[in-house]
């Protein structure tokens, strides 16, 4: 999702899918998020962006095609989709040799991304309020979800704030390392490992 720029095969299957063992995305994915819904919704509303990568990310759903994945914004809509996956390390390497030629830099860590803040958050944990009382979702999957709202708002901040990049990735940190230490997470990295299956507890 970081990348300048990508090459990706028609049949990708790709999604933040953390969730699914109990953690939330810890690779800079959810930063990555608020910092393109930030992007993309300059002069509007972040939240209806905010609410469609949520609902994504928590429920740990995986895009079935590049295309799909385009649609989603997981990939950029820039990204070059081959459709021989046995063509794709070489139109990499001539847009890795393009990019090169035109001089490409890695990009300066942004300071100033727009989040969505404490009403983003409580708006997300209403719909998660309404799917624990439908059973839709365990208890468990109330605290990934949360948490992964909380990061991909900017945390208990003003709507519309101001945030780095980097106080998005201690965020990201910050809430993975509570996840990983609840029991009912460690049983479900278990289970995956075990069964390759995941566990809804």
């Amino acid at each position: 999702m970081h990348a300048t720029g990508v090459v990706a095969a028609f049949e990708t299957y790709i999604g933040l899918v953390e969730a699914g063992v109990g953690l939330l995305p810890a690779g800079g994915g959810l930063k990555e998020i608020a910092r393109r819904t930030a992007a993309e919704s300059f002069g509007h509303d972040l939240y209806p962006m905010l609410e469609h990568y949520f609902k994504k990310v928590a429920m740990a759903s995986v895009a079935g095609s590049a295309k799909e994945a385009m649609d989603w914004g997981f990939l950029k809509a820039n990204t070059d989709v081959v459709f021989n996956e046995h063509e794709l390390l070489h139109v990499a390497k001539a847009k890795v040799q393009f990019l090169h030629q035109k001089g490409h830099v890695a990009p300066a860590e942004e300071q100033t991304i727009r989040v969505g803040g404490a009403p983003a958050i409580a708006n997300m944990e209403m719909i998660l309020a309404n799917m624990i009382e439908g059973h839709m979702i365990s208890p468990h999957d109330y605290e990934i979800a949360k948490r992964i709202a909380i990061v991909m708002s900017g945390g208990y901040v003003d709507a519309d704030s101001l945030v780095t990049e980097q106080y998005l990735l201690d965020l990201e940190r910050k809430y993975f390392m509570e996840l990983i230490q609840m029991p009912k997470t460690l049983a479900r990295i278990e289970h995956t490992l075990k069964t390759g299956k995941p566990l809804r507890n």
